[in-house]
This record gives C-alpha cells, structure tokens and sequence, in this order.
C-alpha cells in the first residue's frame, strides 16, 4: 500500500470499528442496574456481539474471492453505522441485545475487508508491518471505546456514546468512498478454501492458539468491571473506563513487533513468548488491591497482543492464496474464543468466586501453549 493517506483512512474505519464493539464493557454494570439484571446477563451485551463473529468472517471471506473489498467496506460500515442509533433508542435489554447482535453481523466484514485490502495491496515484504500497524489501530479502538464510554457515560449518560460512534461512522463511511477499489485481486469463488487452509497443520496451529488467547483476553475484560464494583461498590464508569489503560501498551507492542520478532528470532517463537507472559500476569489480578490489577493491565495486554500482532501477521505473510477466506478463518477463530470467554467464564467467577476464575484461565490458557509446542515439535516447526 502505497498511498499513505489511504491507509490512514482503513486505520480510522479500524479504530471507529473497534470502538463500537467494546464500548458497552464499561457500562454493564450500570446498565445492568438499570435493567435488573444478574452479571451473566448483562454480559450477553458483549456475547451477542462476538457471537456472528465467530461466524460470519468466513463467509465475507469467500464474498472477499469474488466482491472488492472496498465495496464490503462500504456498505458493512454503513451498517454498523445505523445499528449504534439503534442501540441508543432501545428501551428493553432484549431491544439493545437485539441491536448489539446486528452489530456483531456487520463488524466481522469490516475487519474481514480491511484486512485483505491491506493485505491485497501491500507488497509481500511490507505485510507484516503493515498488519502490525492495523493491530495497533484495533488496539486504540479497543481501549478508546472503553475509556471513552466510561468517561462519557460518567457525564452525559452511558446512551450518548452510541450517538457518538454512529456519526463517526458516517464519517468512516463517507472517507472509505475515497478508496481505489482491489479489483485485479479478485478471483473465482472456492468453496473448497476453507477446508484446504484447516487442512495445513500450520495454519490451523496457529489459528486455535489465537482462540485461546483472545478467550482469555475477552474474559478478564468483560468481567474486570464486576470485580472492580465487588471491590468497590462505589466504583463508577470513570474508574472502571480507567482501569483499562493499560490497554495501550497493545498499541508500543504492536509498532514495534519487528524488532520484537528479530529479537527473539521468529513470528511464532514471538507467538509463544508473548501467550507465555500472558499467563504469567494472571498472577497480578489475584490481589485484591486495585492498584496492582490496574499494573497487571499493562502486561495483561502488552503480553497479549505481542502474540495477536505477530500471529496475524504471519499467517497473511505466508498466505499465498485465498487471503480473504485465510483473514476470514483468522477473524472467525479468534473472536470464537471472545465469544465463548465473555460468558462462560463468568458463570465460574458467578459460582465459585474470582481465584477460581483466574486459575480456570490460567489452566486453559496453559495447556493450550503446552499442545501447540507439542505439535509444533513433532512436525519439526520452529
């Protein structure tokens, strides 16, 4: 990609994107006051949405063989644009629900498309950092929709937000049209594509490590407001928006993968060092002292998306073919794993308490990096 004014606009459609999935997180415990709600349901907010994204990225990744990124982009942000009013004039839970579900239908063919576009466009030795430098942007998006809708729900109500997000949506929607379509990448649909990525024991491998960790991921940030209010019942959405600063540490690790990957000699070694850390920094939540999860953020997340960055990379960097069903696949495994990991987990956290959370984590977590370097070792991968 060679026009920089083009890639700052998909980065600006990343972050706005992002946003918009991880802005109620903060606002689960108000919102579940005032709707009466228990925990497990108030985090149907976040699972309603990852659910269509454990899906759908496959199948806008077979729309992406035969249908211009660009064009997917265009209609999928507007989309998305529509669903943040919805949100904010629903008036039952089942309606915001609703509303976060369609959401969650439109985000998989934003991510899906910007990413093969990037990866369409980019010359085969720029991929990496250039997917780097989208994870950094779904990164900012991540920790700006949280800490944003705490702040702004701590001021003009938790509703106003979503108004926000729509109109800078529009915005994304109106800069998007600017963007040269990819049309000489385009190729006849395959259905067979799927099955012939899965089929490569690499692919796959790192694929199920990225379900794991963002299973993970998803769990202590989904769950971390609830903690935080059962610390501190007066803890509002200022402090709980806050909590998630350490979010940015994605953004240092992510610009600077490269030297990461030369440091420690290959993507998937990058890979496994980082889901090794991630584990490790568990250890900083058991306290019940705020300030020290509030640490444990910034490695909590600096470990995690060393390994998220580095994966995504590599698997657009040795796709040879089909790169919207490899992005697809990649889109569909790892927000699997969110999607699982905002609701299930808080029925242990719900029943057996937080250091039972974070030990079932912890052992999942655990065993996953254990069987990937297990097969690895025994197809001789390094």
């Amino acid at each position: 990609m060679k026009n920089g004014k083009e890639f700052l606009i998909l980065m600006f459609a990343t972050v706005m994107t992002i946003s918009s999935l991880y802005a109620p997180q903060p606002v689960q415990p108000i919102i579940a006051e005032e709707f009466g709600l228990s925990m497990s349901a108030a985090s149907l907010l976040t699972t309603a949405t990852m659910a269509p994204l454990a899906i759908a990225p496959v199948f806008y990744g077979y729309i992406l063989e035969s249908v211009s990124a660009g064009r997917v982009l265009i209609y999928s942000l507007a989309f998305l644009c529509v669903c943040q009013f919805l949100f904010f004039f629903s008036n039952t839970f089942a309606l915001l629900v609703a509303a976060r579900f369609l959401q969650g239908c439109a985000i998989p063919a934003v991510l899906t498309g910007i990413m093969t576009y990037i990866s369409d466009t980019s010359e085969k030795s720029d991929v990496q950092k250039n997917i780097a430098l989208y994870i950094a942007a779904t990164i900012f998006g991540g920790f700006a929709g949280r800490f944003f809708s705490g702040m702004i729900a701590h001021y003009a109500g938790w509703r106003t937000m979503f108004v926000i997000l729509g109109v800078s949506l529009a915005v994304a929607v109106y800069l998007i049209r600017s963007l040269p379509d990819n049309k000489a990448t385009l190729t006849k649909m395959d259905p067979q594509a799927a099955k012939e990525i899965l089929s490569q024991r690499l692919f796959l491998m790192v694929y199920i490590m990225v379900f794991f960790m963002f299973f993970m991921f998803a769990a202590i940030l989904n769950f971390v407001p609830f903690r935080l209010r059962q610390l501190d019942p007066n803890a509002g959405e200022m402090v709980i928006g806050i909590m998630y600063t350490g979010y940015v540490m994605g953004v240092l690790v992510s610009v600077n993968i490269m030297k990461i990957i030369r440091l420690l000699g290959s993507e998937l070694k990058t890979v496994f060092a980082g889901l090794t850390m991630f584990v490790v920094s568990l250890l900083l939540f058991i306290s019940s002292d705020t300030k020290l999860m509030f640490l444990g953020m910034f490695l909590f997340c600096a470990s995690m998306f060393m390994s998220h960055t580095a994966a995504a990379g590599y698997v657009n960097k040795i796709a040879e073919k089909h790169k919207g069903v490899t992005n697809g696949l990649y889109v569909a495994f790892y927000y699997s794993g969110g999607a699982i990991g905002s609701v299930l987990p808080g029925l242990v956290y719900q029943n057996f308490g937080w250091n039972t959370f974070l030990l079932m984590l912890g052992v999942v977590m655990s065993s996953a990096i254990l069987t990937g370097r297990l097969v690895l070792r025994s197809y001789m991968i390094k």
